[in-house]
């Protein structure tokens, strides 16, 4: 595992703290985050899996026609529920799913 700035906060793994003079750095395990905007409902489906397998997403959903989107987001939104992931509006289109165990630090 590699140092990295405290964004995102796992209660999986051990955590290592190092104070350093106006500098924290954590020890944490790795997350991916997968960026995705999809161009078809369909694209929407291998998302789910993302989520499922542990992995964060952040999906736009600007390219989808109205009725889509919202199909979308309930889809996405039954499968982190289901899991216990976290859902996060970033904004009307755009929203991060996170595994349950992995917070974020609003700054």
């Amino acid at each position: 595992m590699s140092p990295m700035f405290a964004s995102f906060k796992s209660g999986k793994a051990h955590q290592e703290e190092r104070e350093n003079p106006g500098l924290t750095l954590l020890d944490t395990p790795n997350l991916d985050l997968c960026l995705r905007t999809p161009g078809s409902l369909e694209d929407i489906v291998s998302y789910g899996g993302l989520i499922m397998a542990g992995k964060g997403l952040l999906v736009c959903l600007n390219d989808l026609p109205e009725p889509d989107k919202i199909r979308a987001q309930d889809y996405l939104a039954g499968i982190a529920y289901t899991i216990g992931a976290t859902e996060t509006e970033i904004s009307p289109e755009v929203t991060m799913y996170l595994p349950g165990e992995v917070d974020t630090i609003h700054g």
